[in-house]
């Protein structure tokens, strides 16, 4: 079960979010696999921290801890301009981030359009009270239909790449506001999923077809 797997490394890890880590430390709790597992994990941490020589855990093992910290490191490089575009603090944004790690129904709104899962929270001071801030995932490929937005938005990609259906293309980096009234759709494209970040003023309508 790798996304098990992964959940117990970061767990050893100490990367979990503090309500996540409580409910993995009770099923940690009543289950002998688990346990046994997460010892496996923390006596092979604790060689390589002890170790004046590098130490090769098992390649399994090995893959399974890089596969996490590949996932937790992925987007350090926006996290200073993500606090600015959130107005939120260092630690929030890589708790949020972290999210990125398990897209799942059980923290995202899975499937809120078609190929589409959303997490929400909440910015900081600096955003307006009525704003919608969150990460917004699309599969490879899926589509987000036309709509207008009723407010201000902003769009910061973290993956991937969004095709405009006027054929502007964005990638990692790109900063992008949609004024009141707008109205746009866009696509997922190319072979992994497009990530951003979104603020979302006065929220959005959907136009029929």
């Amino acid at each position: 079960m790798p996304d098990r797997d992964n959940k117990l490394i970061e767990y050893a890890l100490g990367i979990l979010d503090e309500k996540t880590a409580k409910t993995l430390q009770a099923e940690i709790d009543s289950s002998a696999q688990d346990k046994a597992a997460l010892r496996d994990i923390e006596r092979a941490l604790t060689l390589l921290a002890e170790a004046e020589q590098p130490l090769a855990p098992p390649q399994n093992l090995r893959e399974r801890i890089l596969h996490s910290v590949r996932h937790e490191t992925r987007f350090a490089g926006f996290v200073e301009r993500l606090c600015g575009f959130f107005d939120l603090k260092r630690a929030a944004i890589e708790k949020h981030l972290s999210s990125l790690n398990h897209v799942s129904a059980e923290t995202w709104q899975f499937n809120a359009f078609p190929g589409t899962h959303l997490y929400h929270f909440e910015g900081g001071p600096q955003i307006a009270e009525n704003a919608d801030c969150g990460l917004v995932y699309v599969e490879p490929g899926k589509m987000i239909a036309a709509h207008r937005h009723l407010g201000d938005e902003w769009s910061f990609v973290l993956q991937g790449q969004m095709k405009e259906v006027n054929g502007a293309v964005y990638h990692p980096g790109d900063c992008i506001h949609r004024p009141t009234g707008s109205v746009h759709a866009l696509q997922s494209v190319g072979k992994e999923p497009l990530v951003f970040a979104a603020v979302l003023i006065e929220g959005l309508e959907f136009i029929a077809e």
